[in-house]
């Protein structure tokens, strides 16, 4: 369970969660789809149990969602152009 959950402006990441537990969402994830919010949210509750992208991290996500992949690839294909408003 995260400790706080934050929307606000961020200028180049979609979330990041703090050692203390607390998770930052971009407000401009309303933007995207609904199932590429379902991801980040994932990713970010994911950190909660293992702060870094290793194995282990990934596997977690993958738990959660088995194809978080195309998730994964939306943002890459389409994110920078939400960042222009």
């Amino acid at each position: 369970m995260p400790n706080r959950v934050v929307v606000k402006e961020q200028k180049t990441i979609w979330g990041s969660c703090s050692s203390k537990g607390n998770i930052n969402l971009n407000w401009r994830l309303v933007m995207m789809p609904l199932d590429v919010i379902d991801y980040v949210i994932v990713h970010e509750l994911c950190h909660l149990k293992h702060p870094n992208h290793s194995k282990g991290f990934w596997n977690l996500v993958r738990e959660f969602m088995p194809d978080f992949e195309g998730k994964r690839r939306w943002l890459k294909e389409n994110g920078a152009r939400l960042f222009s408003y």
